[in-house]
Protein backbone atom coordinates (compact mmCIF):
# COMPACT_ATOMS: atom_id res chain seq x y z
CA UNK A 1 0.00 0.00 0.00
CA UNK A 2 2.13 3.01 -1.33
CA UNK A 3 0.64 5.53 -0.18
CA UNK A 4 0.79 4.47 3.29
CA UNK A 5 2.87 5.58 5.85
CA UNK A 6 4.88 2.74 6.44
CA UNK A 7 6.99 2.22 9.87
CA UNK A 8 10.52 0.27 8.22
CA UNK A 9 10.29 -2.30 10.50
CA UNK A 10 11.15 -5.41 8.34
CA UNK A 11 11.19 -8.88 9.37
CA UNK A 12 13.50 -9.53 6.47
CA UNK A 13 15.83 -7.05 8.08
CA UNK A 14 17.17 -9.49 10.67
CA UNK A 15 17.75 -12.14 8.25
CA UNK A 16 19.98 -9.62 6.37
CA UNK A 17 22.45 -8.52 8.46
CA UNK A 18 22.62 -12.09 10.34
CA UNK A 19 25.36 -13.57 9.77
CA UNK A 20 25.86 -17.51 8.20
CA UNK A 21 26.34 -20.59 10.52
CA UNK A 22 30.05 -21.21 11.69
CA UNK A 23 31.26 -24.41 10.04
CA UNK A 24 33.48 -25.89 6.87
CA UNK A 25 37.05 -25.02 6.01
CA UNK A 26 38.53 -21.02 7.42
CA UNK A 27 40.33 -19.00 4.47
CA UNK A 28 42.60 -17.65 7.24
CA UNK A 29 43.29 -20.37 9.94
CA UNK A 30 44.69 -17.50 12.52
CA UNK A 31 42.08 -18.03 15.60
CA UNK A 32 40.15 -15.31 17.26
CA UNK A 33 38.33 -16.85 19.57
CA UNK A 34 37.54 -20.14 21.08
CA UNK A 35 34.33 -21.35 21.60
CA UNK A 36 33.62 -24.72 23.82
CA UNK A 37 37.43 -25.53 22.04
CA UNK A 38 35.62 -25.04 18.52
CA UNK A 39 37.54 -22.00 16.62
CA UNK A 40 36.42 -18.67 15.26
CA UNK A 41 38.96 -17.78 13.02
CA UNK A 42 40.03 -14.41 11.56
CA UNK A 43 38.46 -15.28 7.78
CA UNK A 44 34.90 -16.50 9.56
CA UNK A 45 34.83 -13.70 11.58
CA UNK A 46 36.07 -10.42 9.40
CA UNK A 47 34.35 -11.96 6.05
CA UNK A 48 31.18 -11.46 7.26
CA UNK A 49 32.01 -8.53 9.68
CA UNK A 50 32.84 -6.67 6.50
CA UNK A 51 30.05 -7.35 4.67
CA UNK A 52 27.58 -6.48 7.56
CA UNK A 53 29.57 -3.11 7.78
CA UNK A 54 29.64 -2.45 4.13
CA UNK A 55 25.37 -2.72 4.24
CA UNK A 56 25.09 -1.09 7.38
CA UNK A 57 27.27 2.03 6.95
CA UNK A 58 27.14 2.11 2.99
CA UNK A 59 25.89 6.19 3.16
CA UNK A 60 27.84 6.81 5.97
CA UNK A 61 30.53 9.63 6.22
CA UNK A 62 34.12 8.64 5.77
CA UNK A 63 34.87 9.36 9.86
CA UNK A 64 32.38 7.02 10.70
CA UNK A 65 34.01 3.76 8.81
CA UNK A 66 37.43 4.10 10.30
CA UNK A 67 37.83 1.32 12.33
CA UNK A 68 38.58 2.85 15.14
CA UNK A 69 35.17 5.22 15.24
CA UNK A 70 32.61 4.85 17.89
CA UNK A 71 29.88 3.68 15.03
CA UNK A 72 32.63 0.84 13.97
CA UNK A 73 33.03 -0.42 17.52
CA UNK A 74 29.43 -0.34 18.46
CA UNK A 75 28.74 -3.03 15.61
CA UNK A 76 31.96 -5.20 16.54
CA UNK A 77 30.96 -5.63 19.93
CA UNK A 78 27.32 -6.75 18.73
CA UNK A 79 28.79 -8.87 16.53
CA UNK A 80 31.56 -10.33 18.62
CA UNK A 81 28.55 -11.07 20.54
CA UNK A 82 26.43 -12.62 18.50
CA UNK A 83 28.84 -14.71 16.88
CA UNK A 84 29.73 -16.34 19.67
CA UNK A 85 25.96 -16.98 20.51
CA UNK A 86 25.73 -18.43 16.96
CA UNK A 87 28.44 -20.73 17.72
CA UNK A 88 26.73 -21.67 21.17
CA UNK A 89 23.73 -22.35 19.22
CA UNK A 90 25.07 -24.24 16.59
CA UNK A 91 26.78 -26.39 19.02
CA UNK A 92 23.34 -26.97 20.60
CA UNK A 93 21.42 -27.70 17.50
CA UNK A 94 23.92 -30.49 17.20
CA UNK A 95 23.87 -31.88 20.62
CA UNK A 96 20.20 -31.83 20.73
CA UNK A 97 20.00 -33.35 16.84
CA UNK A 98 17.56 -30.32 15.59
CA UNK A 99 17.91 -31.08 11.95
CA UNK A 100 15.29 -29.25 9.69
CA UNK A 101 13.32 -30.86 6.82
CA UNK A 102 13.66 -29.81 3.47
CA UNK A 103 9.44 -29.11 3.70
CA UNK A 104 10.31 -27.13 7.22
CA UNK A 105 12.64 -24.66 5.30
CA UNK A 106 10.38 -23.92 2.19
CA UNK A 107 7.56 -23.01 4.28
CA UNK A 108 9.93 -20.74 6.40
CA UNK A 109 11.23 -19.30 3.17
CA UNK A 110 7.30 -18.66 1.74
CA UNK A 111 6.44 -17.44 5.00
CA UNK A 112 9.04 -14.75 4.60
CA UNK A 113 8.54 -14.10 1.11
CA UNK A 114 4.92 -13.66 2.23
CA UNK A 115 6.02 -11.02 4.57
CA UNK A 116 8.08 -8.76 2.09
CA UNK A 117 5.51 -8.84 -0.70
CA UNK A 118 6.60 -10.96 -3.47
CA UNK A 119 9.46 -13.20 -4.67
CA UNK A 120 11.13 -10.88 -6.82
CA UNK A 121 10.91 -8.27 -3.96
CA UNK A 122 12.64 -10.68 -2.05
CA UNK A 123 15.45 -11.33 -5.07
CA UNK A 124 15.91 -7.73 -5.07
CA UNK A 125 16.43 -6.62 -1.51
CA UNK A 126 19.10 -9.93 -1.38
CA UNK A 127 20.60 -7.72 -4.58
CA UNK A 128 20.76 -4.17 -2.43
CA UNK A 129 22.15 -5.69 0.25
CA UNK A 130 25.13 -7.54 -1.65
CA UNK A 131 23.44 -10.82 -0.08
CA UNK A 132 23.59 -14.31 -1.96
CA UNK A 133 21.10 -16.86 -2.17
CA UNK A 134 22.79 -19.37 -0.48
CA UNK A 135 23.63 -17.24 2.23
CA UNK A 136 19.61 -16.29 2.18
CA UNK A 137 19.18 -20.52 2.49
CA UNK A 138 21.68 -20.87 5.74
CA UNK A 139 19.86 -17.91 7.43
CA UNK A 140 16.73 -19.86 7.03
CA UNK A 141 17.70 -22.83 7.87
CA UNK A 142 19.31 -21.39 11.20
CA UNK A 143 15.80 -19.35 11.40
CA UNK A 144 14.13 -22.94 11.50
CA UNK A 145 16.28 -24.63 13.92
CA UNK A 146 16.05 -21.76 16.24
CA UNK A 147 11.98 -22.24 15.77
CA UNK A 148 12.44 -26.11 16.65
CA UNK A 149 14.78 -25.54 19.81
CA UNK A 150 12.00 -22.85 20.97
CA UNK A 151 9.17 -25.60 20.49
CA UNK A 152 11.75 -27.90 22.51
CA UNK A 153 11.61 -25.38 26.15
CA UNK A 154 8.21 -26.24 25.99
CA UNK A 155 7.32 -22.24 26.89
CA UNK A 156 3.16 -22.45 27.30
CA UNK A 157 1.29 -19.94 25.58
CA UNK A 158 -0.60 -16.73 27.28
CA UNK A 159 -3.65 -17.63 28.43
CA UNK A 160 -7.06 -15.35 28.79
CA UNK A 161 -5.85 -14.31 32.28
CA UNK A 162 -2.62 -13.42 31.62
CA UNK A 163 -3.80 -11.21 28.36
CA UNK A 164 -6.87 -9.66 30.72
CA UNK A 165 -4.18 -9.08 33.23
CA UNK A 166 -1.99 -6.89 31.18
CA UNK A 167 -4.54 -5.49 29.48
CA UNK A 168 -6.18 -3.91 32.72
CA UNK A 169 -2.83 -2.81 33.75
CA UNK A 170 -2.10 -0.44 30.72
CA UNK A 171 -5.46 0.11 29.02
CA UNK A 172 -4.15 3.33 27.98
CA UNK A 173 -2.00 1.60 25.29
CA UNK A 174 -5.40 0.41 23.71
CA UNK A 175 -6.70 3.88 23.36
CA UNK A 176 -7.93 4.55 19.96
CA UNK A 177 -8.41 7.49 17.29
CA UNK A 178 -11.55 7.52 14.96
CA UNK A 179 -10.78 4.48 12.76
CA UNK A 180 -12.89 3.70 9.39
CA UNK A 181 -12.18 0.31 7.82
CA UNK A 182 -12.11 1.02 3.94
CA UNK A 183 -10.79 -0.24 0.76
CA UNK A 184 -9.43 1.99 -2.29
CA UNK A 185 -9.11 1.07 -6.41
CA UNK A 186 -6.24 3.42 -7.11
CA UNK A 187 -5.90 4.57 -10.92
CA UNK A 188 -2.11 6.14 -11.48
CA UNK A 189 -3.09 9.48 -12.74
CA UNK A 190 -0.35 11.59 -12.11
CA UNK A 191 1.61 13.15 -14.28
CA UNK A 192 5.22 12.59 -13.10
CA UNK A 193 4.79 8.80 -12.13
CA UNK A 194 3.40 8.27 -15.98
CA UNK A 195 6.43 10.28 -17.11
CA UNK A 196 8.40 8.01 -15.34
CA UNK A 197 6.82 4.71 -16.55
CA UNK A 198 7.78 6.07 -20.15
CA UNK A 199 10.94 7.36 -19.73
CA UNK A 200 12.47 3.88 -17.50
CA UNK A 201 10.86 2.06 -20.66
CA UNK A 202 12.96 4.13 -22.81
CA UNK A 203 16.04 1.89 -22.62
CA UNK A 204 17.95 3.74 -25.59
CA UNK A 205 16.31 7.03 -24.59
CA UNK A 206 15.34 7.30 -28.20
CA UNK A 207 11.95 9.76 -27.21
CA UNK A 208 12.40 13.21 -27.55
CA UNK A 209 10.56 15.78 -24.79
CA UNK A 210 7.66 16.60 -27.26
CA UNK A 211 7.27 13.05 -27.99
CA UNK A 212 7.47 11.82 -24.02
CA UNK A 213 4.95 14.87 -24.01
CA UNK A 214 2.66 13.68 -25.71
CA UNK A 215 2.59 9.75 -24.58
CA UNK A 216 2.02 11.55 -20.83
CA UNK A 217 -0.80 13.39 -22.19
CA UNK A 218 -2.79 10.17 -24.25
CA UNK A 219 -1.76 8.09 -20.87
CA UNK A 220 -3.60 10.80 -18.79
CA UNK A 221 -6.60 10.50 -21.02
CA UNK A 222 -6.58 6.91 -20.89
CA UNK A 223 -6.27 6.75 -17.24
CA UNK A 224 -9.14 9.27 -16.43
CA UNK A 225 -11.30 7.44 -18.72
CA UNK A 226 -10.13 3.99 -16.96
CA UNK A 227 -11.10 6.37 -13.78
CA UNK A 228 -14.98 6.89 -15.09
CA UNK A 229 -15.93 3.34 -16.27
CA UNK A 230 -14.17 1.71 -13.17
CA UNK A 231 -16.29 4.43 -10.98
CA UNK A 232 -19.46 3.34 -12.93
CA UNK A 233 -19.09 -0.80 -12.33
CA UNK A 234 -18.34 0.07 -9.15
CA UNK A 235 -21.62 2.48 -8.11
CA UNK A 236 -23.93 0.35 -9.92
CA UNK A 237 -23.04 -2.95 -8.04
CA UNK A 238 -21.12 -2.04 -4.69
CA UNK A 239 -20.87 -5.51 -3.88
CA UNK A 240 -18.37 -5.97 -7.29
CA UNK A 241 -15.79 -3.31 -5.93
CA UNK A 242 -13.19 -6.00 -4.61
CA UNK A 243 -13.16 -7.24 -8.19
CA UNK A 244 -12.40 -4.08 -9.90
CA UNK A 245 -9.91 -3.45 -7.43
CA UNK A 246 -8.24 -6.77 -8.17
CA UNK A 247 -8.15 -5.87 -11.96
CA UNK A 248 -7.63 -2.24 -11.95
CA UNK A 249 -6.33 -0.99 -9.19
CA UNK A 250 -2.46 0.08 -9.66
CA UNK A 251 -1.99 -0.47 -5.92
CA UNK A 252 -0.57 -3.81 -6.26
CA UNK A 253 -0.48 -4.67 -3.09
CA UNK A 254 -3.70 -4.22 -1.64
CA UNK A 255 -4.87 -4.94 -4.94
CA UNK A 256 -4.34 -8.81 -4.09
CA UNK A 257 -6.82 -8.44 -1.04
CA UNK A 258 -9.68 -6.71 -3.21
CA UNK A 259 -8.31 -3.19 -2.35
CA UNK A 260 -8.58 -4.20 1.10
CA UNK A 261 -6.74 -1.25 3.47
CA UNK A 262 -8.08 -2.41 6.85
CA UNK A 263 -8.52 -0.27 10.04
CA UNK A 264 -7.02 3.66 9.44
CA UNK A 265 -6.67 6.45 11.14
CA UNK A 266 -6.54 10.38 10.16
CA UNK A 267 -2.85 10.25 10.65
CA UNK A 268 -1.42 6.97 8.71
CA UNK A 269 -3.28 8.02 5.13
CA UNK A 270 -2.15 10.91 3.10
CA UNK A 271 -4.52 14.11 4.07
CA UNK A 272 -6.84 14.19 0.47
CA UNK A 273 -7.39 10.41 1.55
CA UNK A 274 -8.16 10.64 4.83
CA UNK A 275 -10.74 13.95 3.93
CA UNK A 276 -12.58 11.83 1.77
CA UNK A 277 -12.67 8.62 3.53
CA UNK A 278 -14.12 10.11 6.78
CA UNK A 279 -16.48 11.63 5.24
CA UNK A 280 -18.16 8.94 3.20
CA UNK A 281 -21.34 7.08 4.64
CA UNK A 282 -20.74 3.28 5.10
CA UNK A 283 -21.25 1.23 1.99
CA UNK A 284 -21.89 4.25 -0.42
CA UNK A 285 -18.85 4.20 -3.12
CA UNK A 286 -17.08 7.84 -3.27
CA UNK A 287 -16.82 10.05 -5.93
CA UNK A 288 -12.77 10.34 -7.32
CA UNK A 289 -10.43 11.82 -4.93
CA UNK A 290 -6.96 12.76 -6.10
CA UNK A 291 -3.84 12.42 -4.18
CA UNK A 292 0.18 12.64 -4.98
CA UNK A 293 -0.28 8.50 -5.80
CA UNK A 294 -3.40 9.28 -8.33
CA UNK A 295 -6.70 9.07 -8.15
CA UNK A 296 -8.44 7.07 -5.86
CA UNK A 297 -12.23 5.19 -5.75
CA UNK A 298 -13.54 4.61 -1.98
CA UNK A 299 -15.77 2.68 -0.76
CA UNK A 300 -15.98 2.36 3.45
CA UNK A 301 -17.01 -0.46 5.43
CA UNK A 302 -17.07 0.59 8.93
CA UNK A 303 -16.47 3.18 11.09
CA UNK A 304 -15.18 3.24 14.46
CA UNK A 305 -15.41 6.57 16.98
CA UNK A 306 -12.51 7.47 19.28
CA UNK A 307 -12.13 5.26 22.52
CA UNK A 308 -10.58 2.20 24.13
CA UNK A 309 -10.89 -0.91 22.79
CA UNK A 310 -12.78 -3.73 23.57
CA UNK A 311 -11.06 -6.34 25.98
CA UNK A 312 -12.34 -9.16 23.36
CA UNK A 313 -11.23 -7.05 19.94
CA UNK A 314 -7.81 -7.18 21.37
CA UNK A 315 -7.44 -10.25 23.16
CA UNK A 316 -6.23 -12.90 20.43
CA UNK A 317 -3.28 -10.70 19.82
CA UNK A 318 -2.51 -9.64 23.21
CA UNK A 319 -2.22 -13.49 23.91
CA UNK A 320 0.12 -13.45 20.70
CA UNK A 321 1.68 -10.97 21.97
CA UNK A 322 2.40 -11.93 25.36
CA UNK A 323 2.91 -15.44 23.90
CA UNK A 324 6.28 -14.26 21.50
CA UNK A 325 7.57 -12.04 24.46
CA UNK A 326 7.44 -15.28 26.70
CA UNK A 327 9.47 -17.17 24.17
CA UNK A 328 11.68 -14.20 23.59
CA UNK A 329 12.66 -13.98 27.08
CA UNK A 330 13.25 -17.62 27.82
CA UNK A 331 15.48 -17.89 25.04
CA UNK A 332 17.44 -15.01 26.45
CA UNK A 333 17.76 -17.24 29.10
CA UNK A 334 18.59 -20.29 27.82
CA UNK A 335 21.52 -18.11 25.65
CA UNK A 336 22.95 -16.54 29.21
CA UNK A 337 22.46 -20.13 30.48
CA UNK A 338 24.78 -21.28 27.81
CA UNK A 339 26.88 -18.55 28.08
CA UNK A 340 27.72 -18.70 31.50
CA UNK A 341 28.72 -22.32 31.34
CA UNK A 342 30.92 -22.50 28.23
CA UNK A 343 34.20 -22.09 27.74
CA UNK A 344 34.76 -18.98 25.53
CA UNK A 345 38.45 -17.84 24.77
CA UNK A 346 39.43 -14.58 23.49
CA UNK A 347 42.44 -15.07 22.06
CA UNK A 348 42.66 -11.58 20.25
CA UNK A 349 42.95 -9.25 23.43
CA UNK A 350 40.54 -7.03 21.56
CA UNK A 351 37.78 -8.91 21.01
CA UNK A 352 37.47 -9.44 24.99
CA UNK A 353 34.00 -7.98 26.13
CA UNK A 354 35.52 -5.47 28.45
CA UNK A 355 38.55 -4.07 25.86
CA UNK A 356 35.95 -3.57 22.97
CA UNK A 357 33.93 -1.88 26.32
CA UNK A 358 37.10 0.28 27.26
CA UNK A 359 37.77 1.18 23.81
CA UNK A 360 34.15 2.40 22.77
CA UNK A 361 34.23 4.59 25.88
CA UNK A 362 37.72 5.54 24.58
CA UNK A 363 36.05 6.31 21.10
CA UNK A 364 33.04 8.20 22.53
CA UNK A 365 35.11 10.78 24.67
CA UNK A 366 37.01 11.27 21.61
CA UNK A 367 33.91 11.88 19.21
CA UNK A 368 32.69 14.31 21.84
CA UNK A 369 36.12 15.88 21.78
CA UNK A 370 36.33 16.69 18.34
CA UNK A 371 32.68 17.83 18.21
CA UNK A 372 33.45 20.40 20.73
CA UNK A 373 36.41 21.60 18.90
CA UNK A 374 34.03 21.55 15.72
CA UNK A 375 31.44 23.72 17.36
CA UNK A 376 34.19 26.47 18.95
CA UNK A 377 35.62 26.89 15.25
CA UNK A 378 32.32 28.03 13.40
CA UNK A 379 31.17 31.49 13.34
CA UNK A 380 28.93 33.29 15.97
CA UNK A 381 26.24 32.99 14.25
CA UNK A 382 26.36 29.48 13.43
CA UNK A 383 26.62 28.07 16.85
CA UNK A 384 23.88 27.35 18.60
CA UNK A 385 22.31 29.88 20.94
CA UNK A 386 21.37 29.41 24.22
CA UNK A 387 17.67 29.51 25.50
CA UNK A 388 17.57 32.95 27.83
CA UNK A 389 13.84 32.55 28.56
Amino acid sequence: MKFIKANLAKTAAVLLCSTVLLCGCAKNSDVLIKVNDQDITRGQYYEDFNKIKDIQLKDAPKEARKDNSFVVLSLKQRYTNDIVIRTLLSQEFEKRDIKPSQEDIEAKKNLIILQIGSEEQLKNMLKQNNVSEERFNKDVEMDVKMDKLVASLNIKDADDAEAKAFYNKNKERFNMPERVKVSHILIETSPEAIKRNITDADKNASLSSDEIARRVSEEIAKKEQLVKDVLAKAKANPKDFAKLATEFSDDKGSAKQGGDLGYVTKDTVVKEFANAAFSQKVGVVGNPVKSPFGTHIIIVYDKSKAGTQPFDEVKNDLKAHLTQQKKFEAVQKFIEGLKSSAKIEYLDESLKPENLEKQLNEALKKQIEEQGKANAAKPEEEKPQENKD
